[in-house]
């Protein structure tokens, strides 16, 4: 939750620096952005997953990284929500792959009119 809370605020001031400065193609940096902020949870969250999977590593069950724990918090931690935090973060980046290249597309259809 922290970590949707962060990404929203930087988001807000990218997309607000942004249009303060004139640029004209803010919807793809903006989620660029945010491309690159999904990334960096799914890399987390991946790291997190698979040190789960190895029971010598820790006494028990824990988080192995401060992003992944601002993503999970402290509800109900098991390798099964651990990997469906990671399923989802991949799922959501390449969903946002996809949106940054129909902003692209269409960013140059309309520079281009």
């Amino acid at each position: 939750m922290l970590f949707l809370m962060m990404a929203g605020l930087v988001v807000a001031l990218v997309l607000f620096f942004l249009k303060r400065i004139g640029a004209r193609n803010y919807y793809s940096a903006v989620t660029l952005v945010l491309l690159f902020a999904s990334v960096l949870s799914t890399v987390c969250l991946a790291q997190n997953y698979t040190e789960s999977l190895i029971p010598a590593a820790n006494d028990g069950i824990a988080i192995s990284n401060s992003l992944a724990y601002w993503i999970i918090g402290e509800d109900r931690w098991s390798r099964e929500l651990f990997k469906s935090y990671f399923d989802g973060s991949v799922y959501v980046s390449l969903l946002l792959l996809l949106l940054y290249l129909g902003c692209v597309i269409q960013e140059k259809r309309h520079a281009q009119r």
